[in-house]
């Protein structure tokens, strides 16, 4: 269920009338906080900064009707200043320190580091004193990041990739039913550019291979739940909770790779899925004898449906890594 809000902290109503009913709920929000810029108000939706008649919501292309009541959780200028991220509970932190790497944990809707010529904050630009981070994670993508603070470190991270011998794990919710493990094998396109390109033939660097193995399946008639939970709109089919691994990898893998094999996050526009934004988030970096794991902010919403989807989930954290290839 959408999370729902004690009215402390709430603002004062605000109400749709009917010019408004049918717009998206960003578009509307924009025409009642003119002063409140496109990508701030998507933050602050996505940020848990609003309720929708009295429910938290997360989803600006949700469609308002008349008679609509919006207020919002804290003043638009300290949202966006103290909380632009997907899930503001889930806050950048040190998640282990195992000398000399140190692994951090990065929000969805946050950038990883500074986009050049930017203002937008950033995991780096958050660090008092950042380390070396060794891994980028999408704006979108939550989970942990591997930093170093060493150059013996970070030269001991990139021969171990170069081997194969790192392992990352990924949990993701793709839309559609994957029945079987599969590993996607497709090579991809490394020209840069927005979206990334796979190209004919097999890739034979098993580091830049994808597996998906299914840990939950939800039917057509369940997911209407499923997206009531997360805040999402309702997709039209099926959906997975899916185990993603890669080694090395490469920038947008995961998310080409699903949609190669025609299975898209759901909400990843980019890459052909439905909704507003996706669920993709690194839960487990395994090398050598360092290793650490985390679960993903919005599995909890998960709690209570069909499949044990926290279960499902934790229990593929905790099982042995197998080796990167085949």
């Amino acid at each position: 269920m959408p999370e729902t809000s004690a009215s402390s902290g709430a603002s004062a109503p605000l109400t749709i009338d009917g010019s408004l009913a049918g717009r998206r709920l960003d578009a509307a929000l924009g025409e009642l906080l003119p002063g409140l810029g496109v990508r701030a108000r998507r933050r602050l939706i996505e940020g848990g900064g609003l309720l929708l008649n009295g429910r938290r919501v997360r989803a600006p292309g949700l469609t308002v009707r008349r008679g609509d009541v919006l207020r919002l959780v804290e003043s638009p200028v300290a949202a966006v200043a103290s909380a632009p991220w997907s899930y503001p509970a889930q806050q950048p932190r040190v998640l282990r320190d195992d000398a000399p790497y140190l692994f951090l944990f990065k929000p969805a809707g946050l950038h990883t580091v500074a986009l050049g010529g930017g203002s937008a904050p950033s995991l780096e630009s958050l660090l008092p004193d950042p380390p070396r981070l060794l891994q980028r994670l999408d704006f979108e993508t939550s989970g942990l990041i591997c930093a170093t603070s060493s150059a013996e470190g970070g030269e001991a991270f990139r021969t171990a990739e170069a081997r194969n011998e790192v392992c990352k794990g990924y949990l993701a919710l793709l839309q559609g039913s994957l029945e079987t493990p599969v590993t996607a094998r497709a090579a991809i396109a490394m020209d840069g550019g927005a979206t990334v390109r796979i190209r004919a033939g097999e890739e034979e660097d098993a580091g830049r291979w994808t597996s998906f193995v299914p840990l939950v399946r939800w039917r057509a008639s369940e997911t209407a739940a499923v997206a009531e939970a997360l805040g999402m709109p309702a997709p039209d089919g099926p959906l997975t909770l899916a185990a993603c691994r890669i080694g090395r990898g490469a920038r947008h893998q995961i998310r080409a790779h699903a949609a190669w094999l025609g299975l898209p996050l759901w909400g990843d526009a980019r890459y052909g899925g439905s909704g507003t934004h996706f669920f993709l988030h690194h839960g487990r970096f395994h090398m050598a004898s360092v290793e650490c794991r985390c679960l993903p902010p919005w599995l909890a919403a998960l709690a209570g449906l069909p499949g044990d989807a926290p279960g499902a989930a934790r229990r593929w954290l905790e099982a042995p890594v197998p080796a990167v290839g085949p």
